[in-house]
């Protein structure tokens, strides 16, 4: 199955297939604090613009945050005069500050009060957007043993599940051996997160005062306890560093992003990998520095926050 997102045309010409180009289309979100998730209670949309989609978005999240964006940004052009897809200078050299303007000012429409200098993390990615305008979920015309689910943008979470049926079905079709869905299989996966009452059964503090893995708390902004943590190193994928942790179960995720001087919450997280994992803590992966696309420090100064302000008042609009 060809399921290789924005590489799946490069896939597709190793089997001599060119019938279609893959046209990356880049996205930034900003994340603000949980003080600011009381602004809305609904996920507020723009008038969606013609052939850039939905547009930027303010939601709230499970967590609490408010979330802003995303942008869509397409890194490819077609040459009028060649008619072959090139690099997009423009999108590629936008300097990260127009980008973060651009976001904060749009949603600064929506939600007029939003404190532009409670950003406290950014996220990047690209959807795998094609010539064809539509998903490729086919099989591939020059090798009948491949599958494509090809081209899969959004809201391709969304319809994973369809596509899986019809990718069976389709593998089937071409000859595979599939009859019956595995009778060992189990499509029910456990939370590894606990809901909390606030503070109710649970405890903070210095490394080694509480002992007891569902009482002590690992990471204080997001209330993660260390038995969230083992859990997570015990399941079936194998955890090698605190950013597996911090998709699992959120660990360094709050307001402070793991600030050493605030409660430390990497360290311990190390600390736990190591032990479960019988790893040498050096060995164990952390979050890479500055730990962010668009901002230039993983701990937000004063300064930094000046400039959201800044830069949320001067609304950019420019070629994004």
């Amino acid at each position: 199955v060809n399921s290789a997102g924005c590489q799946s045309d490069y896939i597709a010409e190793m089997l001599g297939d060119k019938s279609f180009k893959i046209k990356p289309r880049m996205g930034e979100y900003i994340l603000l604090h949980k003080n600011q998730g009381h602004k809305t209670r609904h996920i507020l949309f723009p008038a969606p613009h013609p052939f850039l989609g939905k547009g930027v978005l303010v939601q709230k999240t499970l967590w609490g945050n408010l979330i802003l964006g995303p942008t869509a940004r397409d890194t490819l052009q077609k040459n009028k005069k060649t008619g072959e897809y090139e690099i997009n200078p423009k999108v590629r050299d936008e300097p990260n500050d127009n980008i973060l303007s651009f976001i904060l000012g749009k949603c600064k429409n929506l939600v007029p009060d939003l404190d532009a200098a409670e950003v406290i993390h950014t996220f990047s990615g690209a959807r795998a957007k094609n010539t064809r305008e539509d998903w490729i979920i086919e099989p591939c015309p020059t090798e009948k043993n491949v599958i494509y689910a090809a081209g899969i943008d959004s809201p391709g979470i969304a319809g994973s599940p369809a596509i899986a049926v019809e990718v069976c079905r389709l593998l089937k079709q071409a000859g595979a051996p599939i009859s019956e869905m595995d009778p060992a299989f189990n499509p029910n996966r456990a939370p590894i997160v606990v809901p909390k009452d606030g503070w109710r059964g649970i405890k903070a503090g210095p490394v080694g005062k509480y002992t007891n893995p569902k009482e002590n708390v690992i990471c204080k902004c997001e209330k993660v306890t260390e038995a969230e943590v083992i859990e997570a190193c015990r399941r079936s994928l194998p955890i090698d560093s605190t950013q597996a942790i911090r998709k699992r179960t959120r660990a360094g995720m709050g307001h402070c992003q793991g600030d050493p001087e605030n409660y430390g919450c990497e360290a311990r997280v190390v600390e736990i990998i190591a032990r479960e994992r019988r790893m040498n803590p050096k060995d164990v992966g952390t979050r890479p520095w500055p730990a962010s696309s668009m901002l230039s420090e993983r701990f937000i100064k004063e300064k930094e926050k000046k400039k959201f302000e800044v830069l949320a008042s001067k609304n950019y609009q420019g070629p994004l």
